[in-house]
């Protein structure tokens, strides 16, 4: 066996940990996914047990709820003699439409929503490659284009080719993570021969489903940095995608495969799509090794700044504990590190730890009082609020707001503290200029601006 053959065994099994971890601490194993992942043995994985849940599970629902063709019961004499009895040809086709109405009326309909369902999701036993296409042509680009529009985290190609690479793996594991307990139930129960009614496996067929909806919220997190409302919007409208694919399949799986097309597609887009994949991978890969780079930053044990880095790639993770270890790390090294302070600082108002965020504050603010875009005097003011400090918070966000005029959340916060301190006039003129500044952000604030934005108009609404 080869060296290459054998470094890639202890690959694989980091990549099979990670997948059962999912079923654990999905959010962590989302993160190392990102780290470690493999597309190829995700996709290689999704094959596999698929090939067994629509051999087992789906074969039975397939069985169970065919609905039936007329065709089965009557096929027309094609080059019929002249001389056939008109009487006859209706006789059989009489005793045929009374056996397929028999057979209509006595099959299974999906509970709830009949034949409706089969509008969504197909049970075809054989279309055992229908997840790993669909999962990768359509649901995944669906997922991102949702992201784009309801979260506004940048333009859809820009996204698509940065984070396509990362939550195609992410997604790949999700699915066979939810799939691959119920494959092996339905390999036990076919192996041992045991007939069950068509609404267990209908069960386990759904409760697949909702499984992958759920890992996907975590995906989510991790990979954009959602939040769990925003998440669970996203998964269930990605859905749609999915019966796009099984659509789409339908009608071009018999051009699908053809060599002739193949062969074509190659000569006339293969520069382009090679070009595009190239581009996934490498987008995914970078982020791999910076995060491999700064782990291996992190011996030095004078490295602040990769303790740092780590911090905020977690942060934006949602991973917050792991994120507080290394930014606590970076202090120990370095109890003056500005951008540890100013995130443990955020971290601890949060948490509704005041004082402590203070401390880290004023550290920041003595070194460089325009860190973050002058965004500490603003975190001051909201700091000294939540601690009816009233004044002092007046001076900190008025000293922020003079350099940030357009700031949505830091015009709200001023706006708070003035109706606060009774200047109605004052305070309603900072939540109009929030709204205002909120409606004129660019595509790509509109995320971080929506929920000021909301605040904002609602303390309107009550009659400043």
């Amino acid at each position: 066996m080869s060296p290459r053959s054998l470094s890639l065994i202890p690959r694989s099994m980091d990549n099979l940990k990670n997948l059962l971890r999912l079923y654990l601490t999905p959010a962590a194993a989302m993160s190392d996914i990102i780290d470690s992942g493999s597309w190829l043995f995700a996709a290689s994985a999704v094959l596999l047990v698929s090939m067994a849940f629509f051999a087992t599970v789906n074969l039975q629902l397939s069985q169970a709820y065919r609905v039936p063709s007329i065709n089965e019961f009557y096929q027309p004499t094609i080059n019929a003699d002249d001389d056939e009895d008109p009487a006859d040809v209706k006789a059989r086709y009489d005793k045929a439409l009374a056996a397929y109405n028999q057979a209509m009326s006595e099959r299974l309909h999906v509970p709830i929503i009949g034949d409706r369902f089969f509008s969504f999701f197909s049970f075809e036993p054989t279309r055992f490659y229908l997840p790993l296409l669909s999962l990768s042509v359509f649901y995944v680009p669906g997922v991102i284009l949702l992201m784009c529009l309801f979260a506004g985290i940048g333009s859809f190609g820009l996204v698509l080719r940065r984070d396509y690479g990362t939550l195609a793996v992410c997604t790949l594991n999700a699915w066979v993570a939810a799939h691959l307990p119920l494959a092996l139930l339905g390999l036990v129960l076919a192996g041992a021969g045991i007939r069950v009614d068509p609404q267990l496996y209908l069960t386990v067929w759904a409760i697949s489903g909702l499984l992958f909806g759920l890992l996907m919220v975590f995906a989510l997190r991790t990979v954009f940095g959602a939040n769990y409302g925003l998440a669970v919007v996203v998964v269930c409208a990605a859905w749609l995608s999915l019966s796009l694919g099984m659509y789409v399949s339908r009608f071009a799986s018999p051009w699908l495969f053809s060599p002739f097309l193949l062969f074509w597609v190659f000569m006339y887009f293969g520069g382009y799509l090679g070009g595009e994949m190239r581009g996934f991978g490498n987008a995914f890969r970078q982020k791999r090794d910076l995060k491999r780079f700064l782990h291996n930053a992190i011996v030095n044990p004078k490295d602040a700044d990769a303790h740092v880095q780590l911090g905020m790639i977690y942060l934006q993770r949602r991973q917050e504990t792991k994120a507080l270890e290394h930014l606590n790390k970076a202090l120990e090294i370095d109890t003056t590190e500005i951008d540890a302070n100013y995130e443990l600082g955020k971290l601890a108002r949060q948490k509704g730890e005041l004082q402590k965020a203070l401390d880290h504050f004023a550290t920041v603010i003595q070194q460089n009082d325009k860190h973050a875009l002058s965004e500490v005097w603003r975190e001051v003011g909201a700091t000294y609020l939540a601690a009816d400090m009233h004044a002092e918070a007046r001076d900190a966000l008025e000293k922020f707001c003079e350099r940030r005029s357009a700031d949505v959340e830091g015009l709200f916060y001023l706006g708070k503290v003035l109706k606060v301190q009774g200047e109605y006039d004052k305070a309603r003129e900072m939540f109009e200029q929030a709204v205002s500044s909120a409606k004129s952000s660019p595509d790509f604030r509109r995320r971080t601006t929506r929920p000021w934005n909301k605040l904002a108009e609602k303390e309107l609404r009550t009659g400043m």
